[in-house]
């Protein structure tokens, strides 16, 4: 199998390439773009031909006959058309947005999964560590000291060697889990081993909360969409309105008679005809686009209150994360000298294999926990991201 090397920024490039789901979701622009188009075209014309003879007294087609083509055309009125168009191309504007507000979503979820694929690695890391320390202290163990019951130890010894056997394999398989979400959304095929090269850091930043606020409400794009949205919905209700004044249809037609009539002969004609509108004037039209309209500003505060509230606590989260980080201090550098100093004592006898297992069991334990911190710092960074639509580094 081969080998795919991707740092974050390869991996959301590959991603925007080759996503189904942000390829099903362009496919909606171009959708959009051929509605304008539709918006765009005037009503067809209407050719119609009709014939008329008598028969009786000598009559025949050729002497009695007429053939009277005609050309119906309907003209719109007060704006009918501009309005559609108007609508259509707002329409797009905002399938535009659902867009990049897809972008963004799944730009979340691609981030999440490739560092949830390091910290899965990362906590291999951790038990092969372990796991090589034990098996080195396993090969080394002789059985003389100073202490007594040294079979005992070397089983328990053994005991935790096969322990730190098994969490390595564990860790094997929740990699292979959140690589294969991971090759997912990349769209990379199962065969082909993803080796990523973005590890899981710590970064310090002071976001401004009222300036990520501000451009969340002003520049996220589902609020964007959401008031693409209600433009098209008001140039919806100006078009139910102008429905109310009847459209014209002009008709224009000329008649090729026999000799004999029936009428005289090559007459032209000329028509309008307008619906009066007497009883129907479009009221439920106009009522219904009416409502639409509340409905889609009820919307707008809705979401804006949402993100208000996701900005609030992503915010938050992040303030706190970094201080729990920072609350940390050394205690993974004071956690790996007492482990070391541990594994002396034992080797030289001075401590028993309880002492060894409690010690590195603390250790791996501050070990996950400093993992498990970068990991959420790094979770709650993009959560502020994601719920602010800007990178918040700058």
């Amino acid at each position: 199998p081969g080998v795919l090397r991707l740092t974050l920024d390869e991996a959301i490039a590959l991603f925007l390439k080759q996503n189904l789901d942000l390829i099903i979701a362009s496919y909606g622009i171009d959708a959009a773009k051929g509605r304008q188009i539709t918006a765009r075209l005037y009503p067809n014309p209407t050719l119609s031909v009709s014939t008329l003879s008598a028969y009786t007294q000598g009559c025949n087609l050729d002497k009695c006959g007429a053939v009277a083509p005609s050309l119906t055309q309907l003209f719109e009125v007060a704006g009918r058309r501009g309005y559609r168009m108007e609508a259509a191309a707002q329409d797009t504007m905002s399938v535009e947005a659902k867009f990049e507000d897809a972008v963004r979503q799944l730009g979340f979820t691609l981030k999440d999964s490739y560092f949830r694929v390091q910290r899965q690695r990362e906590h291999l890391a951790v038990d092969q560590e372990i796991q090589g320390i034990l098996v080195k202290l396993l090969q080394g163990f002789t059985g003389e000291g100073k202490r007594g019951g040294t079979d005992l130890d070397r089983v328990r010894l053994g005991l935790l060697a096969v322990n730190a056997d098994a969490h390595v394999f564990q860790d094997m398989q929740r990699v292979e889990e959140r690589s294969g979400d991971l090759r997912m959304m990349l769209r990379v095929p199962q065969d082909v081993e993803l080796e990523l090269e973005t590890k899981l850091t710590y970064r310090r930043a002071e976001p401004n909360l009222a300036r990520l606020l501000g451009y969340a409400l002003e520049n996220r794009p589902d609020i964007r969409a959401k008031r693409l949205t209600r433009d098209k919905r008001k140039t919806e209700l100006q078009l139910a309105k102008a429905i109310r004044i009847p459209n014209v249809t002009t008709n224009l037609g000329y008649s090729v008679q026999g000799p004999q009539g029936p009428d005289n002969q090559q007459q032209w004609g000329f028509g309008l005809s307008v619906p009066l509108p007497v009883f129907n004037r479009n009221q439920g039209g106009i009522v219904e686009a009416d409502v639409a309209v509340m409905a889609a500003e009820a919307d707008i505060e809705k979401t804006e209150i949402q993100i208000q509230n996701e900005v609030g606590v992503a915010y938050r989260k992040f303030v706190l994360g970094q201080k729990l980080f920072e609350a940390m201090g050394g205690a993974l550098t004071r956690a790996a000298a007492l482990f070391g100093a541990a594994q002396q004592a034992f080797t030289k006898g001075e401590i028993g294999i309880l002492d060894l297992e409690n010690t590195r069991r603390s250790y791996a334990d501050t070990r996950e926990n400093y993992l498990e911190s970068v990991f959420g710092h790094q979770q709650d960074w993009l959560r502020l991201e994601w719920a602010s639509g800007r990178d918040i580094a700058h």
